[in-house]
Order: C-alpha cells, then sequence, then structure tokens
C-alpha cells in the first residue's frame, strides 16, 4: 500500500529527472510513500475493504518532504542503498498514523519518498552530497489517494486505489 503525493509541475519534473537517472526500479512505479510494506494476504476482500475505510476515514492532505539522507532497503538487496527524502514534521506523523492503520507498527518506520538506489554505498553517499548541496525549498504536494499494488511474475502492477476523504 502505498500514498502517491500529487505534485506541482516543476517538483514532479526535478523528481523525474533524479529517479531516472539514479533509480534502476523507477520505471515500476512512481514517486510515492509506502504505508505497508509487502506481505501475503490471506482475504483479500477483507483486506481491500480495510483499505477502503481507512481512507474514507483519512481526509486529503498536505505532505512536504524537506531533507535528504540515506536509507537501506532490505528489500532490494541488489540495490540496498537509497538517497531518500523525508517527510517533514507536519507530514510524518499523518503518514505514519495510516502506516499503523494498516497493522503496521514498525518502531522505526520513516516515512520518505525513494529518489535514488544503488548497489554500492559510496554511490549513494557521491549524489547525497551533490544533491544536498542544491536541495532547496521542500517539494509539497498532497496525497489524495493510496494504491494497492500487487507483484505479479516480478512485476508491480496496480490492484486498486482508494480516495481520500475530501
Amino acid at each position: 500500500m502505498i500514498a502517491i503525493p500529487d505534485f506541482d509541475a516543476a517538483a514532479a519534473a526535478w523528481l523525474a529527472a533524479i529517479r531516472a537517472a539514479h533509480d534502476p526500479l523507477q520505471d515500476r512505479v512512481g514517486p510515492h510513500v509506502t504505508l505497508a510494506f509487502p506481505r501475503a494476504i490471506a482475504d483479500q476482500a477483507a483486506f481491500a475493504a480495510e483499505l477502503a475505510a481507512a481512507a474514507a476515514a483519512t481526509p486529503a492532505f498536505a505532505a512536504a518532504f524537506d531533507r535528504l539522507e540515506r536509507m537501506a532497503d532490505p528489500f532490494q538487496p541488489k540495490y540496498a542503498h537509497l538517497n531518500v527524502l523525508l517527510a517533514d514534521a507536519a507530514s510524518a506523523p499523518q503518514f505514519a498514523a495510516l502506516h499503523r492503520r494498516l497493522g503496521h507498527a514498525l518502531a522505526d518506520y520513516r516515512p520518505h519518498l525513494t529518489v535514488a538506489r544503488f548497489g554500492a554505498v559510496y554511490c549513494a553517499k557521491a549524489l547525497q552530497r551533490q544533491i544536498g548541496a542544491s536541495f532547496g525549498p521542500p517539494l509539497s504536494g498532497r496525497v489524495t489517494a493510496l494504491e494497492l499494488l500487487r507483484l505479479e511474475h516480478g512485476a508491480i502492477r496496480p490492484a486498486a486505489k482508494f480516495e481520500l476523504a475530501a
């Protein structure tokens, strides 16, 4: 389950350019915040109903990403070194609340947008130095929907979209 912030044209273009140059998985799914990590679902209809209820009970919200950091990705060992934009102090609690509502309670959950992934940490460090020096005002957008993804024959595919409350 992911949240996909809508960004203005300039922010969307910047993200697309960075991801196209530095994220070999960027063509699988657009810029997003992961709310629930991949897992097997026994009752898909019940899970979809739970997601629809969570979306209906959550108002759309503004989201901003204000700093660049590095993280490790335990789900992609080939590209384990990430450069991410972290959600700001106002946005992070909203993403964390959705994360918990969807049945996850990771103590170290940090809402973020992945902008680059590398197999070698020195590449992630170099990009952090390069972008960090020029990273300007926060990237601001609005989260209006949640999207459920499914893994099918190694490809990530959209399964359902749930609009947040107006």
